[in-house]
C-alpha cells in the first residue's frame, strides 16, 4: 500500500501513541504571542514531526501482517517488523516511489532531511536530487548539476536551511538551497592545495561551530578540516589499519552523546568505527570489531544508526553495544553489491545499505547501493 492523502485521515487514532507529547506541543504552539513565534519555531517543527510520524505509524499498523506474499523488487510493497524488543521498526510500503512510478534508478549516495521532514535522496541519474514528503510521495527533482552526490547533510543558517553534498565524480563539495540553487562550491580560492588532492571525496560534515570536514574515503584516506570560508585548518590521517589511519574513511557523523561533540568515522574497509575530537585527534575505536563494513552513520539522541553495506542496519548505544539489527540479510551473496536485480530484492532484507539519516520523530531512512535503486523508510514500532 502506498501512503497518500486519501488514507491519511484514518491515521488520527495514532494520536494515542504520541498523545501527551502532541498535546503539550500544541498547547505551547497556540499560546504563542506574536513576538514569540520566531523564538518558538523549533516547537512548531517538533509538532509537525510528531504528527507526521504518528500518521505514518498508524497506517503501517493497519497493514502489518497482511495476507500478501512477501514483496520483491525495488519498491517496498509489504510492511515488515524488524529489530529487537524495545528497538523495533516497521517498514513503510510504497515509500519513496519516484516520478516514473517504477524505481528511482541507480543509487550510490546518501540522503538528508529538512526541518519539515522532507527527504532529499541523491541519485546517479536524471532526477539529480529526488525530493519526497514525509509520506514518501515524490514532490520534485533538484537538477542543475546536482547528480552523483555521494553524501548529503543539512545545515541551518539563521532562518534558512541549506544542503552540502560531496560530488565525488567532480572532485568538489557543493552547497545548495532547498530549491536546488547552488550557492557555494569548495575548494575555492581560499583553500590551500590539499595533501593527497580532492579526488575521492565521500563525506562532508559541518561541525557545530561551522567548520567543514572533508573525508577522502575513495582517495587519500585523509580528513581535512576547513574554516567556514574554505581555508584549510588541518589535515589528518592517511591509509593504514592502525591508530590515526583509515582504510576507507567512507562516511561519518557528528556525535553529541558525550558532552563535547565528537566525529564518528566509518572506516568501512577497516571494518571499524573511530571516534575523533572535532580538532581531529584520535579518541578510540567505537564498538566491537570486526563490523560488517560500516558505510555511513547518523546519531540522534542516545543511538547511532549505522548502515553496514554487508546487508543490515544496526543501532548502537553510547557504549558501542549493538541494541538492534534491522532487515538483516542472511544471504551473503547479496551483500555489498549493486548488482542484485529488482526481482531478487526482498522487502524483509537489505542488500547494501549505503546512506542513512534519522528523521525528526525517530524514523530511519536508508538508501541502498543499487543499480535499480531502493529507498527504505523504517518507523518506530510503538
Amino acid at each position: 500500500m502506498r501512503l497518500n492523502k486519501k488514507n491519511q485521515p484514518k491515521c488520527w487514532k495514532g494520536l494515542f501513541f504520541y498523545g501527551e507529547s502532541a498535546t503539550f506541543l500544541m498547547l505551547r504552539f497556540f499560546s504563542f504571542r506574536r513576538r514569540d513565534v520566531r523564538q518558538h519555531r523549533e516547537t512548531m517543527k517538533q509538532l509537525i514531526a510528531i504528527l507526521s510520524s504518528l500518521i505514518l505509524t498508524s497506517v503501517l499498523y493497519a497493514h502489518e501482517g497482511n495476507d500478501h506474499e512477501e514483496g520483491v523488487g525495488s519498491i517496498i510493497t509489504t510492511a515488515t517488523v524488524t529489530g529487537s524488543e524495545g528497538h523495533e521498526y516497521v517498514t513503510a510500503p510504497g515509500w519513496g516511489v519516484p516520478e516514473n512510478g517504477k524505481n528511482i534508478g541507480s543509487l550510490h549516495g546518501d540522503l538528508t532531511v529538512d526541518q519539515f521532514g522532507n527527504v532529499y535522496a541523491a541519485t546517479n541519474g536524471e532526477p539529480g536530487i529526488a525530493v519526497f514528503d514525509c509520506f514518501g510521495n515524490f514532490t520534485k527533482s533538484l537538477k542543475g548539476g546536482l547528480g552523483g552526490m555521494h553524501s548529503l547533510t543539512t545545515v541551518t543558517e539563521g532562518d534558512q536551511q541549506f544542503i552540502w553534498g560531496s560530488q565525488v565524480g567532480k572532485n568538489r563539495a557543493v552547497k545548495f538551497d532547498l530549491e536546488g540553487n547552488i550557492v557555494a562550491t569548495l575548494p575555492n580560492e581560499k583553500t590551500a592545495k590539499l595533501e593527497g588532492g580532492m579526488g575521492g571525496l565521500t563525506e562532508l560534515l559541518v561541525g557545530p561551530d561551522g567548520h567543514i570536514y572533508f573525508f577522502m574515503g575513495y582517495g587519500s584516506k585523509k580528513i581535512h578540516k576547513l574554516k567556514p570560508d574554505g581555508a584549510l585548518v588541518k589535515t589528518y590521517g592517511g591509509k593504514g589499519t592502525g591508530k590515526d589511519q583509515f582504510t576507507s574513511c567512507h562516511g561519518a557523523g557528528i556525535d553529541l552523546r558525550y558532552g563535547e561533540p565528537r566525529i564518528l568515522v566509518c572506516d568501512r574497509d577497516g571494518r571499524r568505527m573511530i571516534h575523533l575530537t572535532m580538532d581531529l585527534t584520535w579518541i578510540g575505536v567505537y564498538g566491537e570489531i570486526p563490523m560488517r563494513r560500516p558505510a555511513d552513520v547518523d546519531v540522534q539522541g542516545d543511538y547511532a544508526a549505522v548502515a553496514e553495506i554487508e546487508g543490515r542496519v544496526i543501532l548502537m548505544d553510547k557504549e558501542g553495544k549493538v541494541v538492534s539489527a534491522l532487515l538483516d540479510n542472511p544471504d551473503k551473496k547479496q551483500w555489498a553489491t549493486n548488482g542484485v536485480p529488482a526481482e531478487k530484492l526482498h522487502d524483509n532484507a537489505f542488500s547494501a545499505p549505503h546512506g542513512i539519516k534519522w528523521g525528526p520523530a525517530g524514523q530511519i531512512y536508508v538508501t541502498e547501493y543499487s543499480k535499480v535503486g531502493r529507498l527504505v523508510a523504517l518507523f518506530p514500532k510503538k
